[in-house]
């Protein structure tokens, strides 16, 4: 009797980590406009067809909620998306510790190394739509992939603040789903966003079209991952406005273009709807995809067409096989290009690092085209290394070695990945000011999307699927000092082994790959010095884990693999 009475207890401790969320299927009809909807963590909400949230209506999502994509809708559409439309709003606002996952229906999120990065287009992806302005004749237009006959596809209009909501601590998988050939939809699409709209902590990974587009609005943008896309990694056009920082992009080897393809209005010039694209970019970091990928469509690291401008500032621009920048500069009398915007200080690449093994001067960089206005873009290629201070040379980055990655067949991450420049080294010297600048950019020492700590560890689909070196701290925490676990991979115990520089209460909680906490350990008051600490594994499936250790100054986190 005692032993079943035992068995009983041992099974309820461990009901709440085998019970699975339950999948709450949702079709357009099921969201409408004026109402509230609430998605909360302990279900899966599946996506079947293009799901509107119509005007005046509000999506909250809660941290560590799972939305999924259906592959083949139910429905007459080609896809299934969420779109949220213009006059609606969404509160996607996740946590370092519980990100928002968007995904494929097929995708398991408690198994790290479920899809590969490979895996694109699988369902189609999240759309936000605002009434901010939009450089189009009659100042808006309807968004790409979605019917042209829908009409809760516009967007665009006359607010330049305008508010579609947050998206926090979001990341967006395997979406691009195909609707015809060469018609997909991004990863996320933003159009007509405005001000007022908080995006912060946002990655897609492995879409089949662009990463992050956007269409006109003043929206800014900050800590963005957005990797191995099957187009571009961060595409404006129409007039967009705002501004971008921290922004990290890897074209993958076997399919992607360039980083940035950034356009200008599609309005008649000179017309009350004509407004050139005029970002502020900076700290961005773009890996490309290595000198034995020439056969990738990756023709730049940058390139600025149809009156497109916008300035990059303290960036990194790395391991690219062919040209770093392309201007537009049609023959004279052609009409406005992106030349002339650099002509008129409205286009400018400014004291970042370009490296690469087929960088050696400035012409290696700078594209000319052959009916160019100015043929040898002499003016443009002395302002890049003479006012704008950029510079050739090593940016001393961790390493950018993505391992098993390199073909893409399947997750086998090696953890090597480790994006944060030497400190004091070249990445720390000859900054461009932020003086000047909107409250909305954090002045910082350094060039490229990270310092000191690794802001994308913990809660990205590359953090969970093994690319990040574990010893890339996630802050500056600097009163727990060296961690490890042991054994790891571990069965169903391991040890944490932490250096309290400080005593203090700490919180241990562990992450499944999604972010999500599925079990914490309380060891309450931690007095300075060695200590370990046991944690069960009892009742885990398999896969991928995260500890995260957090006291009152900050937190780490240490990968842990879960094995049989």
């Amino acid at each position: 009797m005692t032993r079943l009475y035992t068995a009983i207890s041992l099974l309820l401790l461990l009901m709440p980590f085998f019970i699975k969320a339950d999948t709450i299927t949702i079709s357009d009809a099921d969201l409408t406009g004026g109402q509230t909807y609430d998605w909360t963590a302990e279900n899966v909400y599946l996506l079947d067809g293009f799901v509107y949230l119509e005007e005046g209506g509000v999506l909250n999502i809660e941290p560590g909620t799972v939305i999924k994509g259906k592959s083949v809708p139910s429905s007459t559409d080609l896809a299934s998306a969420l779109i949220i439309t213009r006059g609606a709003q969404i509160f996607a606002v996740g946590r370092a510790d519980a990100p928002i996952v968007f995904t494929a229906e097929t995708d398991n999120t408690d198994v790290g190394s479920d899809l590969g990065l490979n895996n694109r287009g699988l369902w189609g992806g999240l759309i936000v739509l605002g009434a901010g302005l939009v450089s189009e004749d009659g100042g808006e237009d309807y968004i790409e992939g979605l019917p042209s006959s829908e009409t809760r596809a516009f967007y665009g209009g006359a607010i330049a603040d305008d508010n579609s909501g947050v998206l926090k601590y979001v990341s967006v998988r395997h979406a691009g789903a195909e609707l015809e050939p060469d018609v997909e939809i991004n990863g996320i699409t933003l159009g007509g966003v405005g001000s007022g709209t908080t995006v912060d902590f946002v990655e897609v990974v492995s879409n089949l079209d662009d990463g992050i587009e956007i269409f006109g609005g003043d929206v800014s943008v900050k800590h963005l991952v957005i990797a191995y896309c099957g187009d571009e990694s961060l595409d404006y056009d129409e007039g967009w406005n705002g501004n971008a920082q921290f922004v990290f992009a890897m074209v993958g080897i076997d399919k992607g273009d360039q980083p940035g393809e950034h356009d200008g209005s599609e309005a008649t010039a000179g017309s009350e709807f004509d407004r050139a694209s005029f970002p502020h970019i900076y700290n961005a970091t773009y890996i490309g995809p290595g000198a034995q990928a020439t056969a990738v469509k990756c023709p730049s690291v940058l390139t600025f067409k149809s009156r497109g401008g916008g300035i990059y500032a303290n960036s990194i621009f790395c391991d690219y096989a062919k040209k770093g920048l392309r201007v537009e500069d049609k023959p004279a009398g052609e009409g406005d290009d992106s030349y002339a915007m650099y002509q008129r200080d409205s286009l400018k690449i400014m004291n970042t690092i370009w490296m690469s093994d087929h960088w050696n001067s400035i012409d290696d960089i700078v594209a000319v085209e052959d009916n160019a206005e100015d043929v040898g873009a002499t003016a443009l290629k002395s302002d890049m290394t003479g006012a704008w201070a950029n510079t050739i040379e090593d940016a001393q980055l961790g390493n950018i070695d993505r391992g098993s990655y390199q073909f893409l067949t399947e997750i086998l991450g090696n953890g090597n990945l480790d994006p944060r420049p030497q400190e004091g080294g070249a990445a720390y010297q000859n900054l461009a000011s932020y003086d000047g600048l909107p409250d909305f950019f954090d002045p910082v020492s350094y060039k490229g999307a990270f310092g000191g700590s690794n802001w994308a560890l913990g809660w990205t689909a590359l953090s969970s699927y093994g690319f990040f070196d574990s010893a890339s701290p996630v802050d500056d925490l600097q009163q727990i000092g060296a961690i490890s676990l042991s054994p790891n991979p571990a069965q169903n115990r391991c040890t944490l082994h932490l250096d309290i520089k400080e005593s203090g209460k700490l919180e241990i909680n562990l992450l499944n790959s999604a972010g999500q906490l599925v079990r914490a350990f309380s060891p309450g008051a931690a007095a300075m010095g060695n200590q370990q600490i046991d944690l069960a594994l009892e009742g885990l499936d398999n896969g991928v884990y995260f500890v995260r250790i957090s006291n009152e100054f900050g937190s780490k986190i240490e990968k842990l693999v879960k094995t049989k």
